[in-house]
């Protein structure tokens, strides 16, 4: 193959990959919403309140060590150490949409359980964000070193090499992040087999792999940074 032709493919994939990781970082989350309202209007067809599915599952599987805490934020619920932090929202719904979210965190709460993934997510994102405050001060000191004192040019791009671990560290916890939202959305969709049908199920895998897109729109925002068209996000968020 010619190497114009071979630079023009390469190019043109490129271009794409562009695309699709900006189409991804910038609308993932709206879809989400969107998909979450549409479940939320969806009933679910089970005899087990919110609450009573969560003292099935808390006591099925945690030996009712979870906990409850309620929490003012819709579509904010989350779970750390044992604690289960549910909107009252979530808690009240007989939705699609609650269920699913419950069986989502209780996945977390699972793998809590299981084995040290959350633990050495929760350690990472807390080791990047200490790194992170250096990001900025080490790429204006690298960039003055490598254009004002020529002797220091190797010293400047030691720094900036310093920026670009941060960024691939930033990159390598999202995509852990991302495999760890993967893991809670199947032991969601086992939990939420317990009480709904098929037809339903499918409407909660909907909703979860719509969540799990979001974390990957954080992810492509941060690799697509430098586009300068992508929508701000934390590093280590």
């Amino acid at each position: 193959m010619d190497l114009t032709w071979l630079i023009i493919i390469i190019v043109i994939a490129f271009l794409l990959f562009v695309c699709f990781g900006l189409a991804i970082a910038n609308f993932a989350l709206d879809k989400f919403y969107d998909v979450f309202k549409e479940m939320d209007n969806v009933f679910a067809q089970t005899e087990l309140s919110p609450w009573d599915y969560i003292s099935k599952l808390n006591s099925k599987y945690f030996d009712g060590e979870i906990v409850v805490k309620t929490i003012s934020n819709i579509a904010e619920d989350a779970y750390s150490k044992k604690t289960l932090y549910l909107s009252g929202a979530t808690q009240c719904s007989h939705s699609i949409a609650s269920y699913a979210v419950i069986s989502h965190e209780m996945g977390h709460a699972l793998q809590d359980k299981r084995g040290s993934k959350l633990k050495t997510l929760n350690f990472l994102r807390r080791f990047g964000r200490i790194l992170g405050l250096f990001l900025m001060p080490l790429f204006i000191a690298g960039i003055i070193l490598m254009v004002a004192w020529q002797n220091l040019f190797y010293v400047g791009v030691g720094l900036l090499a310093g920026c670009v671990f941060i960024l691939l560290l930033a990159l390598f916890i999202k995509l852990r992040m991302i495999a760890i939202e993967k893991q809670a959305s199947a032991f969601a969709i086992d939990f939420l087999k317990e009480i709904l049908n098929e037809e339903q199920i499918k409407l909660c895998k909907k909703l979860l792999d719509a969540a799990r897109l979001s974390y990957w729109a954080d992810f492509f925002r941060t690799l697509l940074a430098w586009t300068f068209m992508t929508k701000k996000n934390k590093l280590f968020s």
